[in-house]
């Protein structure tokens, strides 16, 4: 594994720990590595995938929650 730099530091890491992951449509993602002593004060990341099963299970089957239509 090659060295990353450190998001929060910026000095080169040979133990990166992922702090964060962007998805996109067009360019593909980007992931954002921090070193050890810095990884602890990113926040934690919300799997997109997941919120959106969540927001499904509490919305009432068969209404749109945003037009009130089925």
């Amino acid at each position: 594994m090659r060295p990353e730099i450190c998001a929060r530091c910026d000095r080169p890491t040979d133990e990166p720990v992922v702090v964060g992951t962007e998805h996109g449509a067009s360019a593909g993602g980007r992931t954002t590595y921090a070193c050890p002593p810095c990884a602890p004060s990113f926040p934690k990341q919300v799997n997109p995938f997941t919120a959106v099963a969540a927001v499904r299970r509490t919305r009432r089957p068969g209404r749109s929650r945003l037009t009130g239509w089925a």
